[in-house]
């Protein structure tokens, strides 16, 4: 099913085997995946072309709003329609802009071995992201800090069920706005050696997070190897601003990946209706899709979305739902129509605490994602309350059950089949397989055995300390950061990185004003 590092580099000095026995860990870090299993489509194709001539009606008739002047100056040298800060755009100028994007490409990291494609057939985990809050190893939730945040990404970098990290896994709220995305980036680069987000909302900080990404990696390398990611928002309906177009273009120029997502809240910023909202949002991805390669011909990007819907009540946004299960199908029929890969929200819930709720929500969501074929799946650790918070005991928990959705995904072997059957006549009826040859050579592979799920009886949990889940990952959590060990960097070049996150807070006021 998929291909695995399991040796050892000269930049992880062969430590992390050895951490790993220490805490329980045992599987090495997840590689590419590659799907074995037919994605869901839930719409024919005859629907799926109304949706798709719906949205380029959107683009061509009513327009998208580009509020960043070089954007219109772009879009008005190649030809659009520009009335003001509206884009109308012609469907066949889209459609041709978005041919030029590449069907997939690779991520790497500072570990040669460790290496990841994203394209149409592959599936990839990131953490979550964005969070102001933590639920801690207490299970406190409190506001987040930059402890919390190295915190996250040492358990990003030795759990197996992560790609990438997710650079913002929670916001060190007790670091001023300004220098927010300098401490944000050198913890990425400190605390993990794979492939990362940085941060895109407006230019300076972009070029900041790629200049960080130069120094540790080298110029010439990120000019042929992407190892970071911009999550470009739009706001629906049909607007991208200039915050996150400056930092699209900034990574697009520097040949790393643009992940391209408008920001769905279903009957509120979208109809209530399902066709039309996926309608709208395929619109507004299409234009910014499009801008990317009208900026950088050629440019690495995702085709990114991120679906809720609201509740009638309260406004507030409903994960798991049905609709959003249906939506993610479609847009995955959209991206694949389109030759790009696409991304989804796969561990999202709305639950205030590591519930019953948090656990239904996710288990929906990530069975949505992979059962539609989405290629990056985001948010795949540590979501709770509506993307307010990251749990910390959660974050462990989804980490184990990436590894479930990547067996499930790898779909049915029939390597096997033949042997498994010669099994069944040696057995016959009546009699059982546990001491068979085949069940000893294949039991370790066969059926995944997962940690943090408890399967012991009701008299053995009682006797082990009647433990429930948030405890287990609570304490899974604390056991694996007391074993962690930061991945080795040259001295100098570490020098130089905290040089210029001292310089640049030097030269940016703290303040907001």
């Amino acid at each position: 099913m998929t291909a695995v590092d399991t040796s050892s580099t000269r930049r992880r000095g062969g430590r992390s085997s050895v951490v790993a026995a220490r805490i329980g860990e045992t599987r090495p870090r997840l590689s590419t995946l590659r799907y074995r299993i037919r994605p869901v489509e839930v719409v024919s194709a005859e629907q799926l072309e109304r949706i798709h001539q719906a949205s380029l009606a959107i683009l061509r008739e009513i327009g998208i709003d580009f509020r960043d002047e070089t954007a219109l100056r772009q879009w008005r040298e190649a030809g659009a329609d520009v009335r003001g800060q509206r884009v109308h755009l012609d469907g066949d100028m889209v459609m041709s802009l978005i041919a030029k994007a590449p069907r997939g490409f690779e991520m790497t990291s500072r570990d040669p071995n460790q290496r990841v494609e994203i394209s149409l057939d592959t599936m990839t985990f990131g953490t979550m992201q964005g969070a102001p809050n933590i639920r801690d190893l207490q299970g406190v939730r409190r506001s987040s800090t930059i402890d919390d945040l190295r915190n996250m990404n040492r358990l990003t970098q030795m759990l197996p069920g992560f790609h990438i990290a997710g650079g913002f896994t929670c916001e060190p709220t007790d670091i001023a706005v300004p220098w927010r995305h300098l401490h944000i980036n050198h913890s990425s680069l400190v605390e993990t050696n794979m492939p990362y987000f940085g941060l895109t909302t407006g230019q300076e900080r972009a070029e900041d997070s790629i200049a960080m990404a130069r120094i540790v990696h080298g110029r010439e390398f990120l000019e042929n190897n992407a190892v970071i990611a911009g999550h470009v928002s739009g706001n629906s309906p049909l607007v991208w601003d200039a915050t996150m177009l400056e930092g699209l273009r900034v990574y697009a120029e520097a040949n790393q990946v643009v992940l391209l997502s408008p920001f769905v809240l279903g009957a509120a910023n979208t109809p209530a209706d399902i066709p039309a909202t996926v309608a709208q949002l395929n619109a507004e991805a299409l234009a910014a899709l499009a801008y990317t390669q009208l900026a950088a011909p050629g440019a690495k990007m995702i085709y990114g979305q991120y679906s809720v819907s609201v509740s009638m009540r309260s406004g507030a946004p409903m994960s798991g739902m049905p609709e959003v299960t249906l939506m993610n199908a479609i847009i995955g029929q959209l991206a694949r129509r389109y030759g790009l890969p696409w991304r989804t929200t796969a561990s999202q819930s709305s639950a205030k605490t590591f519930d019953a709720q948090s656990g239904y929500e996710s288990a929906i969501a990530y069975m949505s994602g992979a059962s539609a074929g989405a290629n990056l799946m985001m948010h795949a650790g540590g979501w709770d309350e509506a993307g307010l918070v990251c749990c910390m005991a959660k974050f462990v928990a989804d980490a184990e059950q990436n590894l479930l959705m990547a067996k499930y995904a790898g779909g049915v072997s029939f390597d096997h089949f033949d042997d498994a059957l010669e099994a069944v006549r040696r057995i016959g009826p009546g009699g059982h397989y546990l001491g068979d040859a085949f069940t000893l050579k294949r039991f370790k592979d066969a059926f995944i055995a997962p940690e943090m799920l408890d399967y012991l009886s009701y008299e053995q949990w009682r006797v082990q300390g009647s433990k429930e889940m948030p405890q287990r990952c609570r304490e899974k959590a604390q056991a694996i950061i007391a074993g962690y060990e930061q991945p080795s960097m040259d001295p100098s070049v570490r020098e130089e990185l905290d040089a210029f996150v001292a310089k640049r807070q030097e030269q940016i006021s703290p303040s907001l004003a």
